[in-house]
């Protein structure tokens, strides 16, 4: 089979997952939609903010390979996130106004395939900004973060989101070194505050767009 003919398998593949896990999104009170590519959930994003809006976001490499954040800054709006070379009264600064604004965004760890979404955080500002504070949260996926449920869910945060992270971050962790988890208890573990969003939230309006690309860690 020639290389195109895979991509289209796998294209294929990644879309017939996003739209059944869309489904599962839907009936636990998420709006969800699939996209077949990042570029359809960015125009959606910037159909939905208002220019000129405040837009908070947490840590996300899928948010920047998107360039979904510099497209919004592009044409004004004011964009809230936290940069690893801001001195530590700074950051915190920024990760508390984050939440406060009337729009957030976020990737997720894991999305299983039953509709939940499950998230873990060094410091948490991430799953308070997805859970309370902003008024609607986006929350955008690649269909490499899907999996069956949670306990492949608790998997993947273990052995894939966490020691890619802490490498991203340049974070001494036993995980960075063995690439998977040791269960650690390290001053440096990122994996302090674990959630599980079985619904969506009362009183937040949370929008999940599911993306059949590989996106983010």
């Amino acid at each position: 089979m020639a290389g195109s003919d895979l991509d289209e398998v796998r294209k294929g593949f990644f879309e017939a997952r996003c739209e059944a896990a869309v489904k599962a999104l839907s009936k636990r009170g998420f709006e969800a939609r699939a996209f077949s590519s990042s570029e359809g959930a960015v125009r959606c994003v910037l159909d939905e903010v208002p220019e000129g809006s405040e837009v908070g976001a947490g840590g996300s490499v899928t948010l920047r390979e998107m360039g979904l954040l510099d497209r919004l800054a592009a044409r004004g709006d004011e964009v809230v996130f936290h940069q690893p070379d801001m001195e530590f009264e700074r950051s915190m600064a920024v990760r508390k106004r984050a939440i406060t604004c009337r729009y957030f965004l976020s990737s997720s760890n894991a999305v299983t395939m039953d509709g939940e979404l499950v998230n873990t955080d060094g410091i948490g500002n991430r799953v308070c900004g997805m859970i309370f504070g902003p008024q609607t949260v986006f929350v955008l996926a690649g269909a490499n973060k899907l999996v069956a449920n949670r306990e492949e869910a608790f998997l993947r945060l273990k052995h894939v989101a966490a020691p890619a992270n802490a490498r991203r971050l340049g974070i001494d962790s036993p995980c960075v070194k063995a690439g998977y988890c040791l269960d650690c208890t390290s001053p440096m573990s990122i994996c302090r505050v674990t959630t599980i969003m079985t619904g969506r939230p009362m009183w937040t309006e949370v929008k999940v767009f599911l993306i059949a690309e590989s996106l983010g860690l």
